[in-house]
């Protein structure tokens, strides 16, 4: 039986701005994408600070560091319709984000847009050192809700780390639509 919802946050419960402002500032993003996921990787698993990586960014797309932040926040919209779906849920299910990204920025969305109150727990993967899809952090997910793997769904809009989820035996389902997400939730026996 289901006890516990776990959803992701960029690209899922907002959009994911980081990839957004840099195919704006960077015709040629696809040449050095792998440069940009890796750095994404080192400050989302805390091997880089936050200023680093700001710093990493604003030189490689030849912006004032200044501006990185405030760009990429702009490009941020939070779905509003999966909120209120969470909501819902949160009546019957014990609800987690899970998620890659550097704490403080997350932080700050979080505080701007008053999403504390949509979830029982959170884990930021730059907080606990580990990234999608490793193991561990869907591990310390489910500790913290206090579920077993075959007691939780997990969401994300990228296949490795929905892949990750299946590999801890979480039942794991690809955000692509609202509309899809509730006939897959609605298909697994979620009460809605």
């Amino acid at each position: 039986m289901i006890k516990s919802i776990i959803f992701d946050f960029a690209g899922v419960i907002g959009s994911d701005g980081y990839w957004i402002w840099l195919k704006e500032k960077l015709p040629d993003l696809d040449n050095k994408k792998r440069y940009f996921q890796d750095i994404s990787v080192q400050v989302d698993n805390g091997t880089i600070t936050n200023q680093e990586f700001v710093n990493a960014i604003a030189k490689a797309v030849n912006v004032p560091e200044k501006i990185v932040w405030k760009e990429i926040f702009k490009r941020i919209i939070i779905n509003q319709d999966l909120l209120n779906l969470i909501n819902q849920l949160k009546k019957k299910y014990k609800i987690g984000l899970l998620t890659n990204f550097t704490n403080e920025w997350l932080s700050q969305i979080i505080e701007i847009y008053d999403l504390d109150k949509y979830f029982d727990i959170k884990v930021i993967s730059s907080l606990e050192k580990l990234v999608k899809p490793d193991k561990k952090i869907y591990s310390t997910t489910l500790n913290l809700l206090k579920s077993k793997p075959d007691e939780a769904v997990f969401i994300d809009d990228r296949q490795y780390n929905v892949d990750g989820g299946e590999n801890v035996g979480i039942k794991s389902l690809l955000f692509t639509t609202n509309e899809k997400l509730i006939n897959d939730l609605e298909n697994l026996g979620i009460d809605i």
